[in-house]
């Protein structure tokens, strides 16, 4: 019986996959259960390391980076997650990797926000932008500074929830992303209308 999963790819690393491997779905699908049995499982990270150590090196990025989505699919072990972002930026990753990894710090940060985990949702964040910093923007990028500004202003830093809010709003505007960068540009404007009030209420 064949295992089926849904995985999301950067399109970049999806191109660089494609290039990679004839039947790339296939690929994924023999992936799987490898991650079922050795990667969710995983109880640290010697055994993660030690899992990954026997692969073969051009086979190590690929598989973190899908066993990474294949959890996150479920938001399932956010601190293997975590570990597989470290452990392929530590490869010297491609391009189309890095923007992969920026998307799993990106959701990582969303989860640790909804379940109100502030410090951890804006260290994701950043982690994630710090990842793409000299890559040009893309949509995973703009994502990363609208979750940063949601989570800041969650811990009631406004000023700085600004920032970032206009990041995002910049990078989706450039990218002609403009429904994704109104709403950016509407948390601006309510923030500064509430920093505003605050300031004015000062004696």
């Amino acid at each position: 019986m064949q295992r089926s999963v849904e995985v999301e790819l950067n399109p970049v690393y999806l191109a660089e996959a494609r290039r990679r491997y004839r039947d790339l779905e296939a690929q994924i699908r023999d992936i799987v259960g490898w991650v079922l049995i050795r990667v969710a499982i995983a109880q640290g990270r010697g055994e993660l390391r030690t899992a990954f150590d026997e692969l073969e090196p051009d086979e190590r990025e690929f598989r973190a980076l899908v066993g990474c989505e294949i959890l996150g699919r479920g938001a399932a072990r956010p601190d293997v997650r975590a570990w597989l972002c470290e452990y392929v930026i530590a490869q010297a990753p491609t391009a189309g990797a890095r923007y992969q990894v920026a998307g799993a710090y990106s959701r990582l940060g969303t989860e640790a926000r909804r379940s109100n985990r502030l410090p951890e949702a804006v260290d994701f964040a950043k982690e994630g932008i710090s990842v793409v910093a000299d890559l040009p923007p893309q949509a995973v990028t703009a994502n990363l500074y609208f979750n940063l500004g949601v989570a800041l202003e969650g811990r009631g830093e406004v000023a700085e929830a600004i920032e970032a809010f206009e990041d995002a709003a910049e990078i989706d505007a450039a990218l002609g992303r403009e429904p994704e960068s109104a709403w950016a540009r509407q948390s601006i404007k309510t923030l500064r209308r509430r920093l505003g009030e605050a300031m004015s209420h000062e004696p």
